[in-house]
């Protein structure tokens, strides 16, 4: 009675073992549905999820529907730390790129070295955020070198 299951597993948040499907090494999920979407689609999904307003968003949102944020058993608590930190840098990034002060300066016609103040602050907080990137993408290559993460 599969929609007897799908009530079970609603109401206690745990399949009840009816679902033996991925025993045997086979997906659940058809093929297309588990490879990320790739091509600009892709990319632009991917960098809108760093940005730390969207992060902001999807913890309020889990906190609120109560979910706890368990992740596979195989990846370590470094390794959680250390791209957790990789996010992070493409935040700053994004920060420097759409900082709101140079924008409201541009768009509201300052010139001169005022815009220019402003635009050298935005490339040094972008500059900041990709170091930080770099920092962190070669902290993770070396610690988990060979390992396809």
């Amino acid at each position: 009675m599969i929609m007897g299951y799908q009530d079970d597993e609603k109401m206690t948040g745990q399949k009840m073992g009816h679902d033996r499907a991925n025993e045997h090494g086979v997906s659940p999920c058809p093929a297309p549905c588990t490879s990320p979407p790739g091509g600009i689609r892709g990319s632009l999904s991917y960098l809108i999820s760093c940005c730390p307003y969207t992060m902001l968003a999807k913890k309020v949102l889990r906190l609120l529907r109560g979910e706890t944020g368990t992740l596979p058993d195989q990846i370590t608590n470094r390794e959680i730390h250390l791209k957790s930190n990789i996010r992070i840098g493409y935040g700053i990034m994004l920060v420097g790129i759409f900082c709101p002060i140079f924008w409201l300066s541009l768009l509201s016609g300052a010139r001169g070295d005022e815009l220019i103040f402003n635009a050298i602050h935005s490339f040094l907080v972008f500059l900041f955020g990709i170091g930080f990137v770099i920092a962190y993408r070669i902290q993770l290559g070396r610690e988990f070198e060979g390992k396809n993460r």
